[in-house]
């Protein structure tokens, strides 16, 4: 490998045992008298990340938030932002600015204005308070709405101005409480990669909380899912998807269809493991460590499932079905199909052409299979 080559490869440095943790909670438990809220909770952050906390409503996320932010104290452990115990520090004394999903925006300002409010508050000059206007809201694409007033603005325009406005003291850490949760679908979804190019473009570690399974799939370095006060996994948003660690996870993170079942065969290169969900003995084409008859789950995302008139001869992991339900979405369609045992599964075939001859009808007995590598078996 020659140096041009090398010096393009990085690594990222949560697989660097030798970077150094841009923010680092150890140990945090916070407890409102017997109820737990968050529970041991241990996480690195590194520098220039847009890390994504995912979580149901009630699972600690936003907590985790408000104790990094100041705004509430842990019942036990620490929290270190760029090296600094925060114990105590105040949140006016902290590096960080928090976003909410309520923009709280002042009617009576205008745009300039709303975004300029920190600066002159904190008694910053006027030279220095009009360039950093300037040069934010020209970075939030809204110079030619800088005379108006929140009430003349859209949704997304007033989702961009707060978020100038979080950004203009030039935090160290900007903490994110479901941003884009009062935006309609198609907004959201524009809104992620404005989000992610200014974040590219600052260079500063956002710490987003949210319950949207694609925003945190789309915005994220990595993501923390969270269920009852705990992180179950951390990774990327691809090692989250294709790899869960639980079945929890599993069914948190898109849609999943699952299969319980026990080891019967057990070997270094594949495992069979006997479901009478799916009604036969499903062929996993690596090894597994389980103990002898292990009850386990095996994780099969509906993309990966194929659906056909015919069986194919020859192969693992084929299952007669009947087709319950159809849903055509436009770029794929959606099927339900009945196993024998009564167990539903879903399975997303995409559209390629525009007239698709093969969508399978209502009532029809079909054959669903997928490759030996398709699933991944998860513990209960």
């Amino acid at each position: 490998m020659t140096t041009d080559e090398q010096n393009i490869i990085t690594v990222q440095p949560w697989h660097d045992p030798a970077a150094k943790p841009f923010i680092r909670l150890k140990n945090i438990t916070k407890k409102f008298g017997s109820f737990t809220a968050v529970d041991n909770v241990s996480l690195d952050i590194y520098e220039g990340e847009l890390f994504c906390l995912l979580g149901g409503s009630g699972c600690g996320k936003s907590m985790l938030l408000r104790m990094l932010s100041g705004f509430e104290q842990p019942t036990s452990g620490s929290i270190e932002i760029d090296g600094q115990d925060q114990t105590g520090v105040p949140p006016y004394l902290r590096e960080t600015n928090m976003m909410f999903q309520s923009y709280a925006l002042f009617p009576h300002m205008n745009v300039e204005k709303n975004i300029a409010y920190p600066l002159v508050r904190a008694g910053y000059k006027k030279v220095e308070i009009n360039q950093r206007v300037e040069e934010i809201i020209d970075m939030v694409q809204l110079n030619q709405f800088a005379k108006r007033k929140p009430s003349q603005l859209s949704g997304g325009q007033q989702q961009r101005v707060a978020l100038a406005r979080s950004l203009i003291k030039r935090p160290k850490l900007l903490l994110l409480d479901e941003p884009l949760g009062a935006l309609d679908k198609k907004l959201r979804e524009e809104t992620q990669f404005e989000l992610m190019k200014i974040q590219k473009q600052l260079g500063i570690t956002f710490l987003v909380v949210t319950h949207d399974q694609e925003e945190a799939m789309t915005l994220a370095t990595r993501i923390g899912v969270m269920t009852a006060g705990q992180i179950k996994q951390i990774g990327g948003p691809q090692e989250v998807y294709e790899y869960p660690n639980s079945k929890f996870v599993s069914e948190f993170i898109g849609s999943v269809n699952l299969f319980e079942g026990r080891v019967t065969e057990d070997t270094e290169n594949h495992v069979l493991i006997s479901s009478k969900q799916a009604g036969c003995d499903i062929f996993v084409g690596h090894g597994v460590s389980c103990a002898p008859n292990q009850k386990l789950w095996i994780a099969i995302r509906p993309e990966k499932m194929n659906i056909s008139a015919n069986r194919l001869e020859g192969k693992n992991n084929i299952i007669n079905a009947i087709i319950d339900e159809v849903a055509y979405m436009g770029n794929m369609t959606v099927y339900h199909v009945k196993l024998n045992s009564g167990m539903i599964v879903k399975i997303t075939s995409p559209n390629f052409s525009r007239q698709n001859s093969e969508i399978f009808q209502e009532g029809k007995t079909v054959y669903i299979n997928w490759a030996d590598n398709a699933g991944v078996v998860v513990p209960s």
